[in-house]
């Protein structure tokens, strides 16, 4: 098995779509606003926006998933100029990465990390 989509709700696909094409710098491969779900296409897996689901898929959680990124500290100073907002500074931790956390558009959180940082 591997993992094939990351599902993301979001409150409004327009701002969605801005925020993960212009702000994160994701190239988006399929959908639209119109047909109700926007995709992207990471280096080994799938990213999906979809408008949430009230009681089933809903914003505003940590959504329990991180994007792996070869210069967190680069990713962090080329969102935060785009107006991305973070928990905090990427940080060190114990098993020897990286990490920050990302709050989206639709108030979703999901990390960032760099391994062997």
């Amino acid at each position: 098995m591997k993992l094939s989509m990351i599902r993301i709700p979001c409150k409004n696909l327009k701002d969605a779509e801005f925020f993960y094409s212009n702000k994160l710098g994701m190239n988006k491969v399929f959908g639209s606003e119109s047909e109700g779900f926007i995709g992207y296409q990471l280096d080994n897996v799938q990213v999906l926006l979809e408008p949430e689901e009230i009681g089933e898929f809903e914003c505003g959680k940590y959504l329990g998933f991180s994007l792996e990124v070869s210069d967190i500290n680069n990713f962090y100073g080329s969102a935060k100029e785009n107006g991305v907002i973070f928990t905090g500074v990427p940080v060190k931790q114990d098993w020897g990465g990286t990490m920050t956390h990302v709050v989206d558009c639709s108030s979703n959180t999901f990390s960032i990390v760099q391994y062997n940082a």
